[in-house]
């Protein structure tokens, strides 16, 4: 994930020395003692108006050692590349920031070991404005003896501020732009998970015969979307014979940005000709499904070598850790609890979470972030929100948490491509006892 500050605060603190960690935004909470809170939001403002938010930060060091330090925050611009790399500074400056929008209640101020703070931010929306636009909160953290001409960098990480001035309803304008596939040839499965994943494969390189589509998706509009892809494979005789879930590294596609997206088989294909159509949609009420077909021919040879080096069963798709999400808590009280997928598989999975459950009422308990695509030999945490109302009965209350997740593959095959994980959900609404809550997990 690139990285580029070098605008954020270059005329007031110069010659800054960095001696740590350059962090990841938008999808790491708390990292080496500070600790970020909403990684990215949506503001919603009137053209000609203004609307608040906060974003809260917290030192998160306790030791005895430890002692208070000094943060930053500064509103820099950023760019999402067509892989969905992160770039920031002044040299990014568009048409559509909204660094100029915004301003903070404070760009310094110093927190003892523990201690947190909601840091305030306004935007004021031109009326010209039309659409999405957006910014990121840098924040850095710094040594509290430093000189301001000579700051000691602990660690920086962002906080994304997606703005929408909405003057109308948007119909999203999409256009694929491009689509190719790579024919299976034997390389490394970790050189195709790096470049899937930025570098963070999980697993030891292994041989293997992959086929690969990639499609590159543009956003025409005025309003970011979020499009699901899927590329459908056609046989010679135009038969429908299997399916492939498109991956990307970030799935929202800003205005005037392009994303692409890359789906993986394993499961080997006889030799012929064929056809891959790609479709993608954000499921949105005024959305329209874009689709692009490209052609494509499997030779006798990479045929019979790609069935020789296919390496058994590619049907045990999914781990899901912990195997169960047991909790205690007190009528009243909220919590949050994780479960990890892991795609066990060399191909791209998509995957949908759902609760399940006749005894936990609404609003109790939600998935976020509860539909996404994976791509080989990767993972992804999905957070269960909790809440217990004060007039909950103490009881135990059971639901099941269901993973629908489908695969890569040839639907003509015995097995099919969707498989369906449960994990079970205990949640025990248990009394105080002695004025203490015996809440747990």
């Amino acid at each position: 994930m690139d990285w580029n500050s070098s605008g954020s605060r270059g005329g007031r603190r110069a010659a800054p020395v960095i001696v740590a960690v350059i962090l990841s935004a938008f999808s790491v909470d708390s990292i080496a003692g500070m600790a970020v809170s909403p990684l990215k939001q949506w503001v919603e403002v009137k053209p000609g108006e203004e609307a608040f938010f906060s974003v809260t930060v917290k030192n998160t060091n306790r030791g005895p050692q430890t002692g208070p330090c000094t943060v930053y925050a500064d509103v820099v611009h950023f760019m999402v590349s067509a892989y969905g790399r992160l770039s920031f500074g002044g040299e990014l400056k568009h048409g559509r920031s909204a660094v100029d929008w915004i301003s903070l209640d404070a760009n310094r101020f110093i927190l003892e070991p523990g201690e947190s703070k909601e840091l305030r931010g306004k935007v004021s929306a031109p009326a010209s404005a039309d659409g999405d636009y957006w910014a990121a909160i840098m924040f850095t953290l710094g040594d509290t003896g430093t000189e301001k001409k000579n700051v000691n960098v602990i660690l920086r990480t962002a906080s994304g501020v997606f703005v929408r001035a909405a003057k109308r309803n948007y119909i999203e304008q999409t256009s694929i732009t491009d689509v190719n596939v790579s024919l299976p040839q034997l390389a490394l499965e970790q050189a195709l998970i790096e470049e899937l994943t930025n570098g963070q494969a999980s697993e030891p390189p292994q041989t293997q015969y992959l086929l690969k589509i990639n499609a590159e998706l543009k956003n025409d509009g005025l309003t970011a979307v979020e499009p699901e892809g899927k590329a459908f494979l056609y046989s010679g005789n135009s038969r429908r014979i299997g399916s492939i879930p498109l991956y990307a590294s970030r799935r929202q596609i800003l205005p005037g940005h392009t994303r692409w997206f890359t789906g993986v088989m394993a499961q080997p294909l006889p030799p012929g000709q064929y056809r891959a159509r790609v479709f993608f949609n954000s499921g949105s009420k005024y959305a329209r499904t874009r689709t692009k077909d490209v052609e494509f021919s499997i030779s006798q040879e990479i045929a019979s070598q790609w069935a020789d080096n296919f390496k058994g069963d590619d049907t045990q798709i999914l781990k899901l850790q912990p195997g169960e999400l047991d909790l205690a808590l007190t009528p009243g009280r909220f919590t949050t609890a994780e479960f990890l997928v892991v795609n066990a598989s060399l191909s791209t999975v998509s995957i949908r979470c759902s609760l399940q459950s006749d005894q936990i009422h609404e609003g109790w308990m939600e998935l976020k972030s509860s539909e996404f695509t994976l791509a080989p030999n990767t993972r992804r945490n999905v957070l269960c929100v909790v809440r217990i109302p004060a007039n909950a009965q103490p009881q135990d209350y059971n639901a099941t948490i269901q993973i629908e997740a489908e695969r890569s593959g040839l639907t003509e095959q015995a097995v099919n491509n969707v498989v369906v994980l449960e994990i079970p959900v205990q949640i025990s609404v248990v009394k105080n006892i002695g004025g203490l809550s015996s809440e747990s997990g």
